[in-house]
Order: structure tokens, then sequence, then C-alpha cells
């Protein structure tokens, strides 16, 4: 029986495959408004949870991987872009700023869940508008909290990660490896 990740995220999809899990992928639909307005930890680790429980309640009898990752600048909650301009003004805002990615994993089965946590800091280099707008130009950045995506902005936009760079891009590896979750999927 292989476990199911509740992710539409290619990320975390590719570092499963990666670390050579087997697995299904089931997007789950879950409201990801912040209602209760929690902070940006508690939040994330909500979202995780109700991904899990959503996709276990069509697959009761499965071990089920979710997992979801946020942007915290000044303690608020930074989403995906609702226009380029939100994006232009976020990454002009990170100018020269640090910010934290926090991603959160949890393993779901019998209504039962297990859930690590990860900060990284990312400090971003001075930008100017003309480097924030060819970035935005060039990378696909609406579909990015934060809107950008680690992967294409290392070197470019940013001068230090303090933390898990995977954790960044939306898996704590580094957690997970030393995590109870890992053990229990590794006994599946």
């Amino acid at each position: 029986m292989c476990i199911i990740l509740a992710s539409s995220s290619p990320r975390r999809k590719r570092i499963l495959n990666k670390l050579g899990y087997n697995f299904q992928v089931v997007e789950p639909e879950i409201n990801e408004k912040n209602i209760n307005s929690l902070n940006p930890k508690d939040y994330v680790v909500d979202i995780s949870k109700k991904k899990g429980l959503c996709v276990e309640e069509k697959y009761p009898n499965r071990h089920i991987i979710s997992g979801d990752t946020i942007v915290s600048f000044k303690n608020k909650i930074i989403g995906k872009p609702l226009s380029e301009q939100d994006a232009f003004n976020t990454l002009k805002n990170f100018s020269n700023n640090a910010h934290y990615v926090i991603s959160a994993l949890t393993l779901t089965f019998k209504n039962d869940q297990i859930t690590i946590v990860d900060s990284s800091k990312v400090y971003f280099d001075k930008i100017s508008d003309q480097q924030i707008k060819e970035y935005i130009e060039k990378n696909n950045v609406m579909d990015k909290a934060g809107s950008y995506n680690i992967e294409n902005a290392n070197g470019f936009l940013i001068k230090n990660i303090d933390g898990c760079y995977n954790n960044i891009v939306g898996f704590p590896e580094q957690k997970f490896l030393k995590s109870k979750i890992k053990i229990v999927i590794d006994k599946i």
C-alpha cells in the first residue's frame, strides 16, 4: 500500500520522489482562508492538518502526507500575489530585508496526526525596481507565496539563507529525515 501525497505542489512531489517514496497524489480541496486570524506558524500547521483530514475522508485506511508553506514578513502571512503590482510591492518590501518561510508537514492515519514545522530565514539583497520588474516578467510569480520561487531567485534576489533550503521549496526535509513521520512511513 503506497502513501498519498495530499498536495498539488510539484516541488513536494519531486522531493518525495528523490527520497525514494512511492505515492499517489490527491489534491485536497479546502478553504485556506485564515478565518481564525492565526499567527503564521499556527496557520501553516492548521492548513497542513486540514489537507490531510480532507483527503482521509476519501481514503480512510491510507497514510496521507500533507503540507503547507507560507511566507511571513513582520509576523504577517504573505500569500500568493493578487496581481503583478501586488507581487512588485511584496518584492520591494523584501528588498534589503529578511523574512521567514515556514513549512508544515503532516502525516494523517485513522484520524491521528503527526506534524512537524520548520522555519527558514531568507535575506534579500537590495534590489532595484527594474530588477523586480525583470524578475516578474521572466518568472511565474502569481502562484508563489511571497511572489518568488527560491529555485530561480537564489543568487539574484537572495543574499543569504539561514535554514533548510528544501523547507523554502516547500518540504522541511531536514526535520522530516529525523521525524516520527519518516519512521512510520518507512514501515509501510
